[in-house]
């Protein structure tokens, strides 16, 4: 039996200013190609049905997305700040507690490791130009991309390193970053900048990545370890 994964959804309006659950299929199809099955998880306030939701699926991909309220991890707005909803914060952020309770296996990429990093008690870069004044590369690029932008590091024994090798070429879409990482997270990746480009929890099965993945997947198959690894992850459960 194939495992069932959860994307949580984002949510955005449609051309006739309706709220609407929102995934980029790059997502979905990462994971089929990985030899799993996505199961979207869809914006709910409902306790009861969050917890129906998340006891059928057997590991979450956390999706890219806005920015973060920066509320949650006790900081002021600054004037770059992005779009935010803190409704869909307070959903996703619940999302993370039922996972980790369960121990179920969590792959959070771009706004979602941004996600488990505050769910942790870690804060945010809001803004990379403006706040990390060593930071020479461009981060966010302007065209969402296929291609690869510049290297990361991993850092050794890291679950990364053992995929990757010690560097590899990623995609660059972002402009908030992990500024002081959650209890129990690792970094485990960094760009030439040092900015923060990937962890991992030290006891839970949690992946948290800031590049793109999915996005390569599109293109060629660089990044289907990292998929396989965690469908199999699942699969356990």
């Amino acid at each position: 039996m194939k495992a069932l994964i959860g994307v949580v959804a984002n949510t955005d309006l449609n051309q006739f200013n309706s709220p609407v659950t929102s995934i980029p299929l790059a997502y979905t199809n990462s994971i089929e190609r990985a030899g799993a099955v996505p199961v979207i998880l869809p914006f709910t306030p409902d306790t009861d049905t969050l917890a129906a939701m998340t006891d059928r699926v057997h590991g979450f991909l956390l999706p890219g997305g806005i920015d973060l309220d920066p509320d949650f991890y006790n900081d002021t707005p600054i004037a770059k700040l992005g779009k935010v909803d803190r409704n869909l914060d307070i959903f996703q952020l619940k999302i993370v507690q039922l996972a980790m309770a369960a121990k179920k296996p969590v792959l959070a990429i771009c706004r979602g490791a941004q996600v488990i990093n505050v769910a942790l008690g870690g804060t945010l870069y809001q803004d990379i130009p403006s706040q990390v004044e060593a930071s020479d590369l461009n981060h966010m690029q302007k065209v969402i991309s296929f291609d690869t932008d510049h290297a990361v590091s991993f850092e050794p024994g890291s679950r990364l390193a053992e995929m990757f090798g010690n560097t590899i070429m990623i995609n660059s879409r972002h402009h908030q970053s992990i500024k002081e990482p959650g209890k129990d997270l690792v970094i485990t990746a960094r760009a030439p900048d040092g900015v923060i480009e990937a962890a991992q929890h030290t006891s839970l099965p949690m992946d948290l990545i800031q590049w793109h993945p999915e996005l390569m997947m599109q293109k060629n198959d660089v990044m289907l370890p990292l998929f396989k690894a965690f469908v199999d992850q699942c699969r356990l459960k």
